[in-house]
This record gives C-alpha cells, structure tokens and sequence, in this order.
C-alpha cells in the first residue's frame, strides 16, 4: 500500500501524490530508526533526525570516519551529513554533529525544509524560497570526498529559519503541485521529519 513518506499517511492503491504534503508516494511499509523511532528511507546510511547509522556493522557500504578513514563510522551529522566515528563524533541531546561547530548553531536556529539528492531541485528550492525573501542554507553532500561512492543517494539539505518554515513548506507545496515540475526524490521535512517544532 503507497504511503507518504513524510507524513507517513497511507492512500489506496493508485494514488501517487500526498495530498497534504504534495509529495510523492513510496510503496511498502514505513520503517523507523532504531534510535529515535522517526521514519528513515529504506536507501538512507545515517537517520536523517538523530544521525545514527542505519547499516550494520559488518556491511561492505559502511563509510569510514572523514576525520579518521582508519576507523568506521557510526554517525553522520545531521546537517551535513559528515561521517564520524566515536572519538569525533559530538552528539548533543542524542543528535550527531561533525566537528563544525556552526552545524550545531545552524541545526539550532535552522529547520531542514526539503532534502534531494538531485543538485538542480535544491537550487531551484532555494532559488524560489530567496525571491520570497527567506533565509536560505543548503548543504550538499556530493563535494564530500568521503561520500565519492555513494553516486545518486548522497543528499542536498536545504534549510530555513525556523520561523519562516510554514511559509517555506508552503512555497515548495506549491512548486511540487506545479503541473510540469520534476519532484525530488525525497520530500522536505521539519527539524525532524515528524515535525518537531521549536
């Protein structure tokens, strides 16, 4: 049965597009990570809410440390999605964060509002999100060296100011909704997916 990957709501057979959300529907059974129980993609490595990683131990595609490639992984920031491994991982209030203190300052006064994994969308968001004049970060994991490997499942994050995230969501609706318009791969998401707020 389809189901919305971001509110997580089920539709009958058929329905392709959530009709809340605007996103497009993904078949099977919603799956959660294991840490912190919020939905997590069936393809993800980390878990999108909480950083942790979502493969295991013994699996050939765990990505090693980017601070220290002799050692593996067991997280990724949740801002940029920076492996790390135990001794530099910085996780706060169960979060994963890289040694970029400014990750923790953005996650803090940011919500992530859209995630693709195609370069163009996320410009095209932004692009539309700065003419409405919001404040606008994006993060892109294909220019990681550590993340060579990972081809079409590595992420762009696009972020806004948590008080313009209703407006935001709202804008990126509208542009998903458009008759024509290529949607993401991944839909956008609050703070964590299952709208944590502030």
């Amino acid at each position: 049965m389809p189901y919305c990957p971001q509110c997580l709501t089920e539709y009958e057979a058929g329905v392709e597009t959530c009709a809340d959300c605007g996103v497009p529907l993904v078949e099977g059974n919603p799956l959660f990570c294991p840490k912190c129980e919020e939905p997590v993609a069936e393809n993800d490595t980390f878990c999108d809410h909480c950083g942790v990683l979502l493969l295991e131990e013994d699996d050939e595609k765990r990505p090693e440390c980017a601070v220290h490639p002799d050692r593996p992984a067991i997280g990724g920031c949740i801002v940029c999605g920076k492996p790390v491994c135990e001794e530099c991982a910085n996780e706060v209030e169960g979060k994963f964060f890289c040694d970029d203190d400014r990750h923790l300052d953005v996650h803090q006064d940011y919500l992530l509002v859209f995630r693709t994994s195609a370069i163009y969308e996320a410009e095209m968001v932004r692009a539309n999100l700065e003419s409405a004049g919001l404040d606008v970060q994006v993060f892109d994991q294909h220019g990681h060296i550590y993340f060579v490997d990972i081809g079409e499942m590595a992420r762009v994050n696009v972020m806004v100011r948590k008080d313009q995230y209703d407006q935001a969501r709202e804008i990126i609706a509208s542009i998903l909704s458009s008759p024509g318009t290529d949607e993401g791969e991944e839909r956008g998401e609050g703070e964590e997916e299952s709208g944590e707020r502030p």
